[in-house]
């Protein structure tokens, strides 16, 4: 074997080697860049807006609320004739937030709210939303968490 062809074979697998460094270095860059962009953008879903009925005589004693999990919501009796229904989903990134002594607390990313859902503490924009009720029939109260309302607002219940 003469030089050259030494040289040759030593360029080729040079060649190989860096190629097969710069190929796994740029898959490892794509995988993380990956990663950052998708930190940088979460992926938050709110739901579909949905409805969901309230027998009146299931209603809590003045002053006390419900509070529906699943539908992240709860339902405030104001006065012996007036309700109101608060959002459970924080503004900031759509976490549940949950009933503290002093309002509510997000677990995610530490946004706070007092009793009426104004923003006290954290990332979060805005206030919980507060939400729509209508009275239907057979003596049921219809929440619905897809319509939101100015803060403060209650429903009268018949």
């Amino acid at each position: 074997m003469s030089k050259e062809e030494k040289k040759e074979g030593s360029n080729r697998r040079e060649l190989l080697t860096m190629g097969s460094a710069f190929a796994v270095m740029g898959i490892g860059g794509l995988a993380a860049g990956g990663a950052l962009l998708k930190y940088m953008l979460p992926v938050v879903s709110y739901g579909t807006p949905q409805k969901f009925l309230v027998p009146v005589e299931d209603l809590p004693d003045v002053g006390d609320e419900l509070i529906f999990d699943d539908m992240k919501v709860v339902l405030r009796r104001m006065s012996e004739n007036k309700v109101a229904a608060i959002s459970l989903v924080c503004t900031h990134l759509g976490c549940t937030v949950n009933r503290v002594e002093t309002g509510f607390l997000c677990p995610c990313h530490g946004s706070q709210y007092d009793t009426d859902g104004l923003v006290v503490g954290g990332p979060a924009p805005k206030t919980l939303p507060w939400l729509e009720i209508k009275s239907v029939p057979g003596g049921q109260l219809e929440i619905d968490t897809g319509t939101s309302l100015p803060e403060g607002s209650d429903f009268p219940i018949a």
